[in-house]
């Protein structure tokens, strides 16, 4: 339960504290005076986001902290899993500046907003009259039947999470599907692809191939060119009178009569020689080239085909080589066997989603019979309540009814339906039900949501608005009788539900000479019994008004 607020520099308050009591505790004050900036601040040590127009003094932080009792909430494990130090007394504290910097602490240690909101689950329920809309809500409506469910029948908790767990699997194994149906429904040239690698393969392509083949290619349509040069040169190296080969031979004959005269000589004859018997090797190799060097337009038109059906496959594919085209053909075989197993991954999916389909049928049929058991069970005990508070003929039934599409909670699609008066068809309750009627059915589920949920602490904002100072009176009671489970805080305009707190807090504006401030006051003895007379007859406190509040008060 929460034991202390304190709010300081936030909207038109300066410096509040206020300590809380288990039990009942009533809040009242006139329209305007800040009881709605007590709500903003708790909901700010709850996690809800900062508006920077609520600064009083902008030049210094606004700060919110709050004190917590935590004694009986089990939160060890929370708090471990957090990596936070753990006590029985928690503060919640916030700090803010105007440029848009904020902190937050959970016992002086850092966490992040995030945090704020997890714990907050566990620490307070906030109900203004705002959110009575969220009865016609059909989600509300499922969990409302839910939390009793869990309370009622063990197993169904169990069940419901494992159905959750399965539908959180099933919809990522839907998404994964969906996805790879997507790539296959994209990649629809398959078949080009597969015909691209088909044409590489039929030329049977090596690298470096198209290099040779051209070499080879320009060799042979040059071939008499290459003869005549052959013949030219060999017709210098021995065919003429005074050919290069005579030449050397006599060079050497000569050297040969003068080694006897000094190795500069013997060393010039030995290189002679050496050059003589290369260049006739060379003379015999150009013998043999020439000899093997012949046309066989057969081969040519063969080298022209080949070396033409490689260029029209390197245009066609915007590559510029074997190697180029040799790399393209394993990139799309890599892509076809990548297909390839999306199919068969498609065909595990779709195998798993049947599966998994019908295990979460089966498991939501079974949550479905219980829903319905339960809904029944709440609907006595709605009814019950609302006879408490004035309703004389109350009617309510959880419509059951089943989606053909498996849901988040089950196959169960839940409507609400009501009826206030005796003998008139039951109908949606936002077709039919009253303001005063929707805000006395909220109570009621809030009543008893309070006696099987986690939080310790509800606050209720107003949710008397439209009814009348007697049904006030008999909502007061059931406040009363729920602050027995647990700490009960109501902010209220009607004297009959003000007079029942077992704690009374005024909150009121006071003017200064520059600003106004809101401050709260704890009422007790003649000042809460002048308060609950000004909220009977209104700023002119009559005599009348005040015996009634002494008998309200029990005074």
């Amino acid at each position: 339960m929460i034991s202390k607020l304190f709010i300081k520099n936030y909207a038109i308050i300066n410096h509040l504290e206020i300590n809380f009591s288990k039990g009942f505790t009533t809040i009242t004050g006139e329209t305007g005076a800040g009881k709605s900036i007590i709500l903003g601040a708790l909901n700010l040590l709850l996690g809800n986001k900062f508006d920077s127009i609520n600064f009083k003094d902008r030049s210094s932080k606004s700060i919110i902290e709050g004190v917590f009792n935590i004694s009986k909430l089990n939160l060890k494990v929370f708090f471990s899993n957090h990596n936070l130090d753990y006590s029985d007394s928690l503060i919640i504290r916030r700090e803010f500046l105007f440029e848009g910097k904020s902190r937050s602490f959970i016992n002086d240690s850092p966490v992040k907003l995030e945090i704020l909101k997890k714990i907050s689950f566990f620490l307070v329920e906030i109900h203004s009259q705002h959110q009575n809309l969220i009865i016609n809500n059909e989600t509300f409506q499922i969990d409302l039947i839910d939390k009793f469910a869990v309370q009622k029948n063990a197993e169904f908790g169990k069940k419901i999470n494992n159905y959750k767990e399965i539908f959180k699997q099933l919809q990522c194994v839907q998404n994964d599907l969906e996805n790879k149906k997507r790539l296959i429904s994209l990649d629809s040239d398959i078949a080009y692809k597969k015909q691209i690698i088909e044409d590489i393969d039929k030329l049977n392509l090596e690298p470096g191939e198209k290099e040779k083949n051209e070499l080879e290619h320009k060799r042979m349509s040059n071939t008499n060119n290459i003869k005549e040069v052959f013949a030219s040169i060999l017709f210098l190296l021995e065919g003429a009178e005074n050919s290069i080969m005579t030449g050397l031979n006599s060079i050497n004959s000569q050297l040969d009569d003068l080694q006897e005269y000094g190795a500069e000589t013997q060393d010039l004859l030995s290189r002679m020689k050496q050059n003589t018997i290369d260049l006739d090797d060379i003379t015999m190799e150009i013998h043999n080239l020439n000899h093997n060097i012949y046309l066989d337009p057969q081969k040519l038109e063969l080298l022209e085909d080949r070396i033409n059906a490689i260029n029209s496959l390197e245009k066609r594919l915007n590559v510029y080589s074997v190697t180029a085209l040799l790399d393209k053909k394993n990139a799309l075989q890599n892509e076809i066997d990548s297909l390839d197993n999306i199919e068969e991954s498609i065909q595990k999916l779709d195998k798993q989603v049947h599966e998994l389909n019908k295990q979460l049928l089966d498991i939501a049929k079974e949550l479905s019979l219980v829903r319905k058991q339960v809904a029944s069970e709440i609907v006595i005990l709605l009814e019950k309540d609302l006879l408490a508070l004035g309703i004389k003929n109350p009617s309510i039934r959880f419509e059951v009814n089943q989606s053909s599409d498996l849901l988040v909670n089950g196959i169960d699609t839940i409507n609400l339906l009501f009826s206030a008066n005796k003998g008139y068809e039951l109908k949606p309750i936002v077709d039919v039900i009253s303001g005063g009627e929707i805000a006395r059915l909220m109570l009621c589920i809030k009543k008893q949501l309070f006696n099987i949920d986690t939080f310790s602490t509800i606050i209720f904002d107003e949710i008397d608005s439209g009814v009348s100072g007697d049904i006030g009176r008999k909502m007061g009671r059931i406040l009363h009788n729920m602050s027995l489970q647990g700490q009960v805080i109501c902010i209220t305009h009607l004297p009959q539900i003000a007079s029942l707190g077992d704690f009374h807090y005024r909150i009121s504006k006071v003017d200064g000479e520059k600003f106004s401030n809101t401050v709260i006051d704890k009422l007790e003895g003649d000042s809460r019994v002048s308060e609950i007379a000004r909220m009977l007859s209104g700023e002119e406190v009559n005599l009348e008004a005040v015996a009634n509040a002494k008998k309200m008060l029990d005074i």
